[in-house]
């Protein structure tokens, strides 16, 4: 008796219809009826009736069948309890490191600690902080990290990526701008702003950024009055009046009563779409807690 006959078997009890079983579980429809006949074969005795399923149609337990469900159900569940404790043992005290570009918002990386606490309790998470997100690439291409969040493209080769999240730019400014009022702002009416940024090395599409405000007839770099490392500094500058900056649409502003953060819209009205902010999760190491940490995270989860 293989635990697969008992899945199969229990996959149709519970659907009483080979076919919708066979879709469920995978498999054909005369490999499944095989399966059951080999399984009653070794049991000695019918499973279903059936005269009832050639007549009507019909899938109907046997009292054997009904009486071997329950014993059924309970050996796959004693299964699935003993995989699940010898990874729980293996995954016991092991350490994982991830890598995290410095200006993603925390409720990200929290997310993703939650996420990961959630169905790895045993394993132990170490975060290590970077300044850019091609730096976080470069300690996960080279084995110095497990795990990293970084933002899309990519620049080297051999990294598995999983994208959880995307966000749109949008403009951050002081409620006193004149532009304040405005459901929406088009990069052509920013061209005298006065702007704060986090840098080459450290903002995400800076150079992208850069050459959209070029078509948009300004150039963004000469208007750059302060770089800063933080966005909290960022805020404080947009807060002061000292200028505006490029933001998340996530960033959160509900603590922030004096700054506002406005859409970005083409000439043709259409959202601004240009940029997008592509969070990744990647990996390189092959070890098996890694994998199956990155194949928890999707689209949307974080």
């Amino acid at each position: 008796m293989e635990l697969r006959q008992l899945k199969y078997f229990v996959g149709v009890a519970e659907h009483l219809h080979f076919g919708r079983a066979a879709k469920t579980l995978f498999v054909s429809q005369p490999a499944l009826s095989q399966q059951i006949k080999q399984l009653e074969d070794e049991l000695g005795t019918e499973l279903f009736i059936r005269s009832k399923r050639i007549q009507l149609h019909q899938v109907v337990l046997t009292e054997a069948g009904k009486s071997f469900l329950a014993d059924a159900r309970h050996i796959l569940q004693l299964s699935e309890n003993a995989i699940f404790n010898v990874r729980q043992i293996s995954a016991k005290q092991q350490v994982v490191t991830l890598g995290v570009f410095k200006l993603i918002l925390p409720e990200r990386v929290m997310g993703m600690l939650e996420l990961f606490s959630t169905h790895f309790p045993a394993v132990e998470v170490n975060l290590v902080e970077l300044p850019n997100p091609v730096q976080v690439q470069k300690h996960v291409a080279g084995d110095q990290l497990d795990l990293g969040m970084t933002v899309f493209p990519l620049t080297f080769k051999g990294l598995s990526a999983t994208q959880y999240a995307e966000a749109d730019y949008t403009i951050l400014m002081n409620r006193d701008h004149p532009l304040a009022g405005q459901e929406a702002v088009r990069l052509e009416q920013l061209k005298l702003d006065k702007w704060i940024d986090h840098g080459r090395e450290t903002g995400l599409y800076f150079e992208q950024l850069g050459e959209a405000c070029q078509q948009a007839n300004f150039n963004r770099e000469n208007n750059i009055i302060h770089f800063v490392p933080s966005f909290d500094l960022l805020k404080s500058m947009v807060r002061l009046g000292k200028g505006i900056a490029f933001i998340p649409a996530t960033l959160d502003l509900s603590q922030e009563p004096h700054l506002i953060s406005k859409p970005i819209m083409n000439l043709d009205g259409s959202p601004f779409k240009q940029v997008v902010i592509q969070h990744m999760l990647i990996h390189k190491s092959r070890q098996p807690i890694v994998e199956a940490m990155a194949r928890m995270v999707r689209l949307g989860d974080i």
